[in-house]
């Protein structure tokens, strides 16, 4: 399984031959992204659904999101769309399928966050602080991927309680350093100061993790 990160909440991820790409932004580049079967919208705010060149680009991947997603995926003159709902599951390939999760977000209509279900489980929150679902999660989650701008998402402290909450193998901290400017370590120094012992991973845009 292969991770990419391209910045903000934008991921690039490969299991058992699906490509997946969750969130591109407008400034995303388009040029350091290879083909994807599937386009993951967690919800409809520009920086997470931009109109990219990207979108364009890649009209053979299927746009997957909440309803305001689809009703502008739609608008935009995208045809392989699906709209997804909180706990409604798809399968994208042999072996892997994602569910969508209902995620706290002022100012979103239906903002969701996704957990990839193959070799691992990998949850990405979109942008939240909290998710009545957290609790649920609790050791079920290998690899989660949390926002810590607290720009209407989690700061490091929100972002160190939802760690503490579902207890994930591996933490990958992301919405910072292309609209605001955070220290990734403030959420491995908070994380330490309450004793939670769990590995974080600061990826550079463009890093390869290969797990």
């Amino acid at each position: 399984m292969k991770i990419i990160w391209y910045g903000h909440a934008c991921f690039w991820f490969e299991i058992n031959d699906v490509r997946i790409l969750i969130d591109p932004y407008p400034e995303v580049d388009d040029d350091m992204i290879g083909d994807v079967d599937y386009i993951l919208v967690t919800h409809e705010h520009s920086d997470h659904y931009g109109k990219t060149p990207l979108l364009s680009r890649l009209r053979g991947a299927k746009v997957i999101g909440p309803k305001p997603v689809y009703l502008m995926a739609i608008s935009d003159g995208i045809t392989n769309v699906m709209e997804i709902e909180d706990k409604q599951e798809v399968q994208l390939g042999e072996g892997i399928k994602v569910r969508a999760i209902y995620m706290e977000h002022p100012s979103s209509q239906y903002p969701v966050g996704y957990l990839i279900i193959g070799e691992k489980r990998i949850l990405h929150t979109g942008d939240t602080y909290s998710s009545p679902h957290f609790k649920r999660l609790k050791g079920k989650v290998d690899v989660l991927i949390v926002p810590i701008s607290g720009r209407s998402t989690a700061n490091e402290r929100e972002a160190a309680d939802i760690v503490e909450d579902i207890r994930p193998k591996l933490v990958i901290p992301m919405h910072y350093g292309i609209y605001s400017q955070v220290n990734p370590e403030k959420l491995q120094n908070e994380l330490r100061k309450r004793r939670v012992w769990v590995r974080v991973k600061v990826l550079d845009i463009g890093e390869e993790l290969v797990l």
